[in-house]
């Protein structure tokens, strides 16, 4: 029996990239998101559901993931959306993986690569249009296309950028978002002047995705939204996920005792405590001290103390019959109640997807699949 128990829903994920597919139009293709482990719920079985589902494209970060789903049989395009590091050009040409540029190094390497096998490199260009992570600088976009298209052998067939604040409804969020799609859809105008290859147009994450039609235009990139992972009104997403544990020890203990490190808890009368074996070290985060909760025989019981490497404490006094063994819910349903990825969040001052990594990705050897 493991610590850390993790299911993922197959079906809840096909619905949620069929509702996604609902809303836009057949001239728009989806780029499903699955690096990072699919966000925890497992990159080769997500990518497996989406690509049946129809996405045109499965996008990773780097060259390890894009290699991982050719072995695993994936045939469709794979987008490396974090880039290659040069000396890994050859390979990525051998694994037919589609990087995205952001410099003239990789460039180059690409060049000679693609001459050394007899094959062509096919890139995608990231424009920083205003995120200020990847991205060729917009000031230096002209020079920077003129010196890409005089390498032999590569094909730039994309053309793509990232929001920073899509998400948000701030009123300075929002005009900052307008005023990247104002940038990028300049630049795309220019640039196919001089791309007469250019196949693929891509701006739109998740939010941008649901929300911003106006950002589509012929290719999309949802990630947090397969997964249920963000709420829109009107949509039915729902989250795959579910984390479960069991209890591992029960004790009484009177009232007036501290409990944990730091005695950041005391009892306040005489009280039930479930020990758990999940803690920060498989992502349940020391930020749920005497804050988060769990599921016990379908009621909802209080972390109290601190949480530990590899313990929580529970209060259980209030729920009847509980013994050794009994199933926790981390995240997910039980009888009438339910702890929500966006509980979660909350409670550890964090993001929906910080969440499904850290619980989803902790521990791999236990996920499964169900439906």
């Amino acid at each position: 029996m493991g610590l850390l128990k993790v299911v993922v829903d197959r079906q809840v994920l096909r619905n949620n990239f069929k509702e996604i597919r609902r809303l836009l139009p057949s001239s728009v293709s989806i780029g499903a998101v699955v690096k990072s482990q699919a966000y925890g719920h497992g990159m080769v079985e997500c990518a497996r559901i989406f690509s049946r589902e129809g996405a045109r494209f499965l996008v990773v970060s780097l060259i390890d993931e894009g290699i991982a789903l050719r072995e695993a049989g994936l045939k469709g395009p794979i987008l490396l959306i974090g880039g290659i590091w040069p000396q890994e050009a050859q390979e990525c040409i051998r694994y037919g993986l589609t990087p995205v540029v952001s410099g003239l190094e990789p460039l180059e390497a690409l060049s000679q690569g693609a001459r050394a096998l007899d094959q062509e490199a096919r890139v995608h260009v990231k424009v920083d249009t205003g995120m200020g992570r990847l991205g060729v600088p917009t000031e230096e976009w002209r020079d920077f296309l003129n010196q890409a298209l005089s390498y032999p052998g590569v094909v730039v067939e994309g053309l793509m950028s990232h929001f920073s604040v899509a998400d948000s409804t701030e009123s300075s969020d929002v005009a900052y978002t307008a005023q990247q799609m104002e940038t990028f859809k300049n630049i795309v105008e220019e640039a196919r002047e001089k791309l007469p290859h250019l196949k693929w147009v891509h701006l739109a994450n998740s939010a941008a995705t649901l929300q911003l039609p106006q950002t589509h235009w012929n290719l999309v990139r949802p990630g947090i939204s397969l997964y249920g992972g963000i709420r829109i009104p009107h949509l039915r997403l729902r989250e795959a996920m579910e984390v479960s544990s069991r209890i591992l020890h029960l004790k009484q203990v009177p009232g007036g005792r501290f409990l944990s490190y730091g005695r950041a808890f005391r009892t306040a009368r005489k009280t039930l405590v479930a020990v758990v074996p999940v803690g920060y070290a498989l992502g349940y985060l020391r930020t749920l001290s005497n804050r988060g909760e769990m599921l016990v025989r379908g009621s909802r019981a209080p972390v109290i103390g601190r949480v530990c490497m590899d313990l929580t404490l529970l209060d259980v006094t209030h729920i009847q019959e509980v013994k050794i063994g009994d199933p926790v819910i981390i995240m997910g349903g039980q009888g009438k109640e339910r702890i929500t990825v966006f509980d979660l969040a909350h409670w550890m001052d964090t993001i929906t997807y910080e969440v499904f990594c850290l619980l989803g990705g902790s521990h791999t050897g236990n996920r499964e699949y169900i439906n």
